[in-house]
């Protein structure tokens, strides 16, 4: 090795050495929470290390209040939150509380490895996002991460500076949200509107979500709600992930395995494939952007059966259009309509259907309508555009035509 060669080694180890932050090694309740409190205070701690398995049954939430980044490697360990925390029910069911098995106060990246939280209290996990943080976006990253039977939210990613869940104020970051190999499941299950995984994105700033592999099932609330209000968009990309048998908690309103909302300036673009979507109790995809914005979805080899009402819903309302390519996704037996795509307001919808089945539904198979203001006489915009190849329309209630308004086809 030339000396050329070993000095800039030597100069890169130290670099190394100067920049890798602390290790924390955990086992039991108190070795928990001392990690999370010491890291809360300690910024050169930035990984919490599980014994391996260890099973952790904590009587109190664990919270951590520091600004880095911060790690759990998990090692197959299993938090138990039973005694974690407590929440208030009102008169009519809805929850109200700051607690959660695991809460993180930071804007800095909360990184989770091969790790269970179980029986939750109240919510599993929670990043709260502080108003005033500034810097790069929130950036949550979940891998190989159970989160099950919590009463509450399972993950919770929290940007609302105002009352729980109430109101349009937040910090002026946006959220980035990664989860691979994670399961959902059994959460919001004690009280009314409590997802699998919720995300509030609050001001200005984009939800980003990349989700693959993951199963997102039995949940109480919707499996997933992705929900943007102030100026900004929801980008999401999802490839082989269950959304099944969500949204029974609350028989007078029932939700939906995947429901984006999306308030004021802003787009939803949504890539999904490999999705299968089955017996959610309202809808099975349900996307609303409401103010100035697009809908762009494209959906691949996506299976919808048995959702107790529409089974794929975009609506778009205002200025903007929706733009949506579907290939290869079989709908069946839904509740109501089984595709729905509706824009009311200024804009046009622009679909490609192509090797699509939408039959057994209780309504349309599929209804494509377009509006400048609800059911007005005279088209007073330029008609929108469907184009069809291989669609299977049959067995539907309100038979087997596509029901449009200003559409024509291609």
């Amino acid at each position: 090795m030339n000396k050329l060669t070993l000095l800039s080694l030597l100069i890169c180890t130290s670099v190394s050495t100067q920049v890798l932050g602390e290790s924390v090694i955990v086992y039991d309740e108190s070795s928990l929470q001392d990690a999370f409190q010491q890291a809360s205070y300690n910024p050169e701690i930035d990984e919490i290390v599980f014994k391996k398995y260890s099973h952790i049954s904590l009587s109190a939430p664990a919270i951590y209040r520091g600004e880095q980044s911060i790690t759990l490697v998990g090692k197959g360990s299993t938090i138990d939150g039973s005694n974690a925390g407590s929440f208030v029910l009102d008169s009519n069911l809805t929850a109200a509380t700051e607690d959660a098995t695991l809460i993180f106060d930071t804007a800095g990246e909360v990184k989770i490895k091969n790790l269970k939280v179980i029986n939750s209290a109240t919510r599993g996990i929670v990043i709260n996002v502080p108003a005033d943080a500034s810097g790069d976006d929130v950036s949550v990253n979940l891998d190989r991460v159970t989160i099950s039977h919590s009463a509450l939210y399972g993950l919770h990613v929290d940007d609302n500076a105002d009352a729980f869940d109430d109101g349009r104020s937040g910090s002026a970051l946006g959220i980035e949200l990664k989860l691979t190999r994670c399961t959902f499941e059994y959460n919001g299950t004690g009280a009314i509107d409590f997802d699998g995984v919720r995300v509030d994105e609050r001001s200005h700033g984009d939800i980003y979500a990349f989700i693959s592999n993951t199963t997102i099932d039995n949940n109480g609330g919707d499996g997933i709600e992705l929900d943007e209000a102030g100026d900004g968009n929801v980008e999401v990309y999802m490839n082989r992930v269950s959304l099944n048998d969500n949204g029974f908690y609350n028989e007078e309103d029932l939700d939906d395995g995947f429901d984006i909302d999306e308030a004021d300036d802003g787009n939803i673009e949504a890539i999904l494939t490999n999705l299968v979507v089955n017996n959610n109790k309202d809808e099975g995809l349900d996307f609303d952007e409401a103010g100035d914005g697009n809908i762009e979805a494209k959906f691949k080899r996506v299976s919808a059966f048995n959702n107790n009402d529409e089974a794929i819903k975009l609506d778009e309302e205002d200025a903007g259009d929706i733009e949506a390519k579907l290939k290869r996704v079989d709908v069946d037996a839904s509740g109501d309509d089984g595709i729905q795509f509706t824009e009311l307001g200024e804009g046009k919808i622009e679909t490609v259907l192509k090797s699509v089945s939408a039959t057994n539904n209780k309504k349309y198979g599929i209804k494509i309508e377009q509006w400048l203001v609800e059911d007005e006489e005279e088209h007073a915009e330029d008609a929108g555009s469907m184009t069809l190849k291989r669609v299977d329309i049959t067995g539907n209630g309100k038979g087997d035509e596509i029901k449009t308004n200003n559409i024509e086809r291609n």
